[in-house]
């Protein structure tokens, strides 16, 4: 009867973790990114983000969303805090720093 018992709790449990598993693919995922702002759509709420290898990334934007040290134009150099939800790129914080400022770093 223990073994039975057992045997019972250890297959519960890794149904647990295996259920644990598949919901964690649907979660949402956080990253930085940086580069320079190529273009701004103010009225769409979206912009791209262009990185040192050249690749362009669409960045949409909420009232939620902080921005610090600057307005969002191009030519200005980013780090932007990114959540990724259905498939978007939803940025958290976005922080500024001029062309002119990231060069003489």
């Amino acid at each position: 009867m223990k073994k039975i018992a057992w045997l019972s709790l250890i297959a519960f449990v890794l149904a647990i973790g295996v259920a644990s598993t598949s919901t964690a693919k649907g979660k949402n995922h956080a990253m930085t990114m940086e580069g320079t702002v190529s273009s701004v759509d103010q009225n769409a709420k979206t912009f791209s983000l262009t990185n040192k290898a050249g690749k362009a990334t669409s960045i949409s934007w909420t009232a939620a969303t902080k921005v610090r040290g600057g307005s969002l134009k191009a030519g200005e150099r980013a780090q932007v805090s990114v959540l990724t939800k259905d498939g978007k790129n939803i940025a958290t914080s976005i922080r500024i720093a001029s062309a002119k400022m990231a060069k003489a770093s």
